[in-house]
């Protein structure tokens, strides 16, 4: 009687480490799936505002978008240009969404650009998943 004891425990142990190794397998598999799936997708290319245009208009293909400024503004004033930077969780480095985008509008707690309309999207969903960070441009 020992030995079938001994026999259904040998049993039980092999199909045990067989289970939880087929378990472990799947976990990491599909770990790697999920992470893959996550993964932020490539950075799109960096889209340019159009160089010259009235300082507080908008033109064909733009559109405004309002940004928060923060406690740490910038001194900025309309018709100055900025690069629209997204930083997010995803990516250790902030990545350009905007190039050279114009100031039209400033307030105490916003600041409103002009983006052309390939990179609205990019910038709403920058938005949506962190900050967007606003660099003035020299010139």
């Amino acid at each position: 009687m020992g030995y079938m004891l001994a026999r259904l425990r040998h049993w039980a142990a092999h199909h045990r480490l067989a289970w939880w190794s087929g378990a472990a397998a799947l976990a990491a598999l599909s770990g790697i799936t999920v992470q893959s799936a996550a993964a932020p997708r490539a950075c799109p290319a960096v889209v340019e505002s159009s160089p010259d245009t009235p300082a507080g208009s908008l033109v064909e293909g733009e559109r405004g978008v309002a940004l928060d400024r923060g406690s740490d503004s910038l001194p900025l004033a309309v018709g100055d240009r900025v690069d629209l930077i997204a930083v997010d969780d995803f990516s250790p480095d902030g990545r350009l969404l905007v190039a050279a985008a114009r100031v039209l509008d400033i307030e105490r707690d916003t600041v409103t650009v002009a983006v052309p309309m390939d990179g609205v999207a990019e910038l709403a969903a920058a938005r949506r998943w962190g900050d967007v960070a606003l660099a003035l441009v020299p010139g």
